[in-house]
């Protein structure tokens, strides 16, 4: 299981390059790097924004040469991941974040809305249920983070 994030000079097909002044043919090119894609049976992971990940710095030209790619087992455990193609502000490429979209982080933490506190009973309530929780512990930190988490 393995992933692979690179700049590879070399796009898939046509459309991820752009040029403004020349329309050149580079099926020789994607032609190889397809074959080097698809003969270990990787996986190009989806992308979310922007469709470019380079970019001549007067704008001209634009390609899809920065890319994720994994193998089939790796997708078979983390079957949501995406990479995400970030800004560009000091160089010509495009930052990717790869990111596995489906993570369970557990219970959602407690959040309060502003609007509760216009309520004169919310206080009451919230100093009732922080008292309730009995939490052994020297370290009052430690009480505290626990209390929190229930």
């Amino acid at each position: 299981m393995w992933c692979l994030v690179e700049d590879f000079k070399s796009i898939r097909r046509q459309e991820e390059r752009k040029s403004l002044f020349s329309t050149l043919d580079y099926t020789r090119d994607t032609r190889g790097f397809n074959e080097f894609i698809e003969k270990p049976e990787l996986l190009d992971v989806p992308m979310v924004g922007r469709k470019f990940t380079w970019y001549k710095p007067n704008g001209s030209v634009k390609s899809r040469i920065g890319r994720v790619l994994v193998s089939k087992e790796w997708m078979d455990v983390w079957l949501n991941c995406k990479q995400f193609i970030l800004s560009r502000p000091v160089s010509d490429h495009c930052a990717l974040m790869f990111k596995d979209l489906k993570v369970d982080w557990g219970l959602k933490p407690f959040r309060s809305l502003d609007a509760w506190q216009s309520d004169g009973r919310f206080k009451d309530f919230v100093r009732s249920k922080w008292s309730s929780y009995k939490v052994q512990g020297a370290v009052c930190s430690f009480s505290k983070k626990k209390k929190l988490k229930n």
